[in-house]
């Protein structure tokens, strides 16, 4: 009986040890490697405004300019450099997120119209780094897409 839970044990040990080795697929998730971030399948691509005041500076994300970044993951985005031109892509365009420096975001938020449509304003700060704004840009995409649906109910 001694011996049987001594080569349970032996074989339990073994298995656990190689469980990485018999992983099917890319062995992604192995232990001491890092994972990259993945956006929700619940995510959808937006249309996104970039409100980059030279002034006011909107950042690069590690040393890679927001557009491609945003483009890398789908979004489509659109800049604006003064604050007319940016209240002229508004009166003419839809768009679900704007992305503005945190000292512009408050005169950004003053411009847009209350509405179920109306852009979630997303207030960036220095350093970018691509993980944090692509979570924030998804969660003010939901947030958006709630507004909409929630005004839609009442209708």
């Amino acid at each position: 009986m001694g011996n049987r839970m001594r080569l349970v044990g032996l074989v339990a040990a073994v298995g656990l040890l190689s469980a990485d080795l018999f992983a099917c697929g890319d062995k992604f998730l192995v232990s001491a490697r890092g994972t990259r971030y993945q956006r929700p399948k619940s995510a959808r691509a937006a249309s996104i405004l970039i409100y980059a005041d030279p002034s006011s500076g909107l950042p690069a994300v590690g040393g890679v300019p927001v557009e491609s970044v945003l483009k890398r993951q789908g979004h489509r985005s659109t800049t604006a450099e003064t604050l007319q031109q940016l209240s002229a892509l508004l009166a003419g365009g839809r768009y679900d997120v704007i992305l503005a420096a945190g000292t512009v975001a408050a005169a950004v938020e003053g411009l847009l119209t209350a509405g179920p449509d109306a852009p979630v304003v997303v207030a960036v700060k220095a350093p970018l780094k691509e993980r944090p704004l692509l979570e924030a840009i998804d969660k003010a995409i939901e947030r958006h897409d709630h507004n909409a649906r929630r005004i839609q109910a009442r209708s």
